[in-house]
């Protein structure tokens, strides 16, 4: 007879230690992706009418499938290490989890899943100004992405124009996910336009509560195929749209961070890329932005946008059966130039950083994974 066991307790175990590691003390550590979730009354005292009357709880967005039924908790996996909805408490979280420094992203359910898109715009601008005026004064060690509605370029363009120049914002925050046209396509360049003028990251975060109402999702039943693979999926589609339709061929110092997609899918997506296109090239001359500056092909190979223009949140982090198997990973991947720390507290997801220490990763890889690499992608922290 098979023995039963508990993944999820096997599980908890392996990714929630506690204590954290006590050798993070000796780095300045920074958290690329940690959730703040302000209380609903909070954002509603930033609204403009008639927004700040009707609504009255935050706006419903769509869910097919209850992540209860994976995870063994209610709700869906966002809160399960509590809630910070206060600098106060966000502080207090970062001195738990070793974290020197934090880059804030919106803690609600997707707010660029929500119907109506005028809600979207009305939702940012009041995130945007409580993190302004009740976060940012309290202490420096609390950064944040600008949150603004990407469904509407030329609004996220505003709105970035609107705050981008408070030192508190460092990102601005996009989102990927199946039911969005992928965030490289140009459309988007208004947002891109006023980000790159600000020295300022374009984050791109699963998005989208599932990778619903697309092909991709049509036939998935379970929590693994939606948010673990889904997410791959679209976060591939986004990276490739980004190379392909000559992003970084118009904005050269833009930079990218990928949340939540991935990353050990790079080496064979930079070896296709560059097949597909020294074999098939003919193409490019007519995406749009190629079109508009009279050019016909990219800058450089598409795995050679990696350097420059792109890099990764650490969360989630896969460990291979084989250990030898992670540093061939981190090798291909060039992991530790191109990752960068992120703990996705409070979420079911969550990676404490202990990870760093209990693999193959150099001392200098370590300091550069937990801190020099993003001090030097966010020109602005």
């Amino acid at each position: 007879m098979n023995v039963m066991i508990d993944p999820r307790r096997e599980r908890a175990e392996r990714v929630k230690p506690n204590p954290i590691d006590s050798r993070s003390s000796a780095y300045k550590v920074i958290d690329t992706d940690f959730h703040i979730a302000p209380k609903w009354d909070a954002l509603r005292a930033y609204m403009k009418e008639p927004f700040k009357s009707e609504l009255t709880r935050y706006p419903l967005v769509g869910s097919d499938y209850s992540p209860k039924y994976a995870t063994g908790l209610d709700g869906t996996g966002q809160d399960v290490l509590g809630t910070a909805s206060t600098a106060a408490e966000i502080l207090a979280v970062l001195d738990q989890i070793g974290v020197e420094t934090v880059i804030c992203s919106p803690g609600f359910q997707r707010p660029q899943s929500m119907f109506h898109p005028a809600m979207i715009s009305v939702l940012a601008s009041a995130y945007n100004d409580f993190l302004i005026h009740e976060v940012f004064p309290v202490s420096p060690r609390i950064k944040a992405s600008i949150m603004i509605n990407h469904r509407d370029p030329l609004a996220g363009a505003m709105e970035i124009r609107r705050v981008g120049e408070n030192p508190g914002f460092v990102a601005v925050y996009t989102e990927f996910g199946g039911n969005y046209e992928p965030i490289g396509s140009s459309k988007h360049d208004p947002i891109f336009d006023e980000a790159n003028k600000r020295n300022l990251v374009v984050i791109a975060h699963i998005g989208m509560f599932w990778q619903q109402m697309t092909p991709l999702a049509q036939g998935t039943r379970t929590w693994t195929e939606l948010v673990g693979l889904s997410s791959m999926c679209t976060a591939i589609t986004s990276v490739g749209s980004m190379i392909m339709q000559g992003l970084f061929d118009k904005y050269p110092d833009l930079h990218i961070t990928i949340q939540e997609g991935g990353f050990w899918w790079l080496p064979d997506f930079m070896a296709r890329a560059d097949d597909y296109y020294l074999n098939h090239p003919g193409d490019i001359k007519l995406v749009e932005r190629k079109v508009e500056a009279g050019e016909k092909f990219l800058s450089k190979l598409p795995s050679e946008y990696f350097d420059s223009n792109v890099r990764f949140s650490s969360q989630p982090v896969c460990f291979p059966k084989d250990p030898k198997h992670f540093k061939y990973l981190m090798e291909m991947c060039k992991g530790e130039d191109w990752l960068m720390y992120s703990s996705d507290w409070p979420h079911a997801t969550f990676d404490p950083l202990n990870w760093v220490f209990h693999s193959h990763i150099s001392e200098a890889g370590r300091k550069k994974i937990l801190t020099e690499n993003a001090a030097r992608w966010y020109g602005r922290l």
